[in-house]
C-alpha cells in the first residue's frame, strides 16, 4: 500500500524489493531486467488455491500405488477346461511354472522378519491358469485370509490336501470331483501378497503336517501310474468314505485354517496309502 492506502506493485531485484509510490528505494544496483509482480486479488487466490488442490489430487491417482487386493473376494467362472498331462510329466499347479519362493523358514517378503513359509510360491501372470495335477474332491472355495482366494483339494490317494492360493477366479465349488490337468482357477495377488503369483500347500490328511512341495511334486507321476492299480482303486474307495464322515460339510470360515506345526514331512510312497 502507499501512503493513500493504494496497491502498488513490487519490483524484484534479485533480494531486494523496491517499493514504487512511497519515494522509498532499495540499495544497490537493480538488474536489467526486473520482474514486476501485482497484488493477488482474494478471487483470484481462492482459484489458485482450487487449481493447486487439483493437481494434487490428480497427482496422487497418477502416483500413488495401486489399492491393496487383500481383501477382495474373487469370482466364480463357470467354465471346465481339461488340458492332457503326461503321466511320467512333472508338472506344477503353474504348468511348468518358475519357483520364485520355497517353502521353509524365510525373510518375509512384506513383514521383512522370520517367517515360516508353509507353501511354495510359484511364478505366473494374472489369470493364468492353475492347474489341478491329481484326481480328488474339492473341499472349501474362497477367501481365506493371507492366502486370499484359494481352492483346496482332498486327494483319496495318496490322501493328500493341496491348495493353491492368491486367486483371482475359480472355476470349481466345493464337493465337485477334479481330474488331473482340470483348470481349477486363474492366478491372481488376493490376500497378503507382493504381485500376481500362486502358493501351492501340500498336507497329509492323517498326520496334519505340511509336505516339502517339490517333494511332492517329483511323486506325482508314480501316484498317477500307482492309480490305475486296483489296490489304489480301493484305496481311494476306502478314504474317499473315511474323509466324508471326518469333514464338516457346513464349516465356514475366512481364515487360513492350516496347521500351526513348522514341521515338514514327507510325501507318502506310492504304495502306501
Amino acid at each position: 500500500m502507499d501512503h493513500a492506502g493504494r496497491s502498488t506493485p513490487y519490483t524484484l531485484y534479485r533480494n531486494r524489493i523496491s517499493r514504487h509510490g512511497c519515494g522509498k528505494l532499495c540499495r544497490g544496483r537493480a538488474p536489467r531486467r526486473p520482474l514486476t509482480v501485482s497484488p493477488v486479488d482474494p478471487v483470484n487466490r481462492q482459484a489458485i488455491k482450487s487449481s493447486l488442490a487439483a493437481a494434487t489430487i490428480a497427482a496422487g491417482l497418477v502416483f500413488s500405488p495401486p489399492a491393496p487386493a487383500y481383501y477382495f473376494e474373487g469370482y466364480y467362472v463357470p467354465v471346465c477346461l481339461i488340458s492332457p498331462m503326461k503321466d511320467d510329466q512333472v508338472y506344477t499347479p503353474a504348468g511348468l511354472g518358475v519357483v520364485t519362493s520355497r517353502a521353509g523358514f524365510r525373510i518375509h517378503p512384506i513383514t521383512g522378519r522370520g517367517d515360516f513359509h508353509n507353501g511354495v510360491d510359484l511364478g505366473a501372470k494374472l489369470n493364468d491358469k492353475v492347474y489341478e495335477l491329481l484326481d480328488g474332491i474339492v473341499v472349501r472355495v474362497g477367501y481365506r485370509g493371507n492366502l486370499g482366494v484359494a481352492v483346496e483339494v482332498y486327494h483319496p490317494y495318496p490322501n493328500i490336501r493341496t491348495i493353491v492360493g492368491h486367486l483371482n477366479a475359480y472355476t470349481v465349488k466345493p464337493g465337485m470331483w477334479v481330474r488331473r490337468g482340470q483348470v481349477i482357477g486363474f492366478a491372481g495377488s488376493t490376500g497378503r501378497s507382493t504381485g500376481v503369483h500362486v502358493h501351492y500347500t501340500v498336507i497329509k490328511q492323517d498326520t496334519n503336517q505340511y509336505v516339502e512341495p517339490m517333494q511332492y511334486l517329483l511323486q506325482v507321476p508314480q501316484y498317477v501310474i500307482a492309480l490305475k492299480t486296483a489296490r489304489a482303486k480301493a484305496i481311494v474307495a476306502h478314504n474317499s468314505a473315511a474323509f466324508k464322515k471326518k469333514h464338516d460339510q457346513d464349516k465356514e470360515s475366512n481364515e487360513e485354517d492350516l496347521p500351526v506345526s513348522d514341521k515338514e514331512g514327507t510325501p507318502p510312497k506310492a504304495n502306501g496309502n
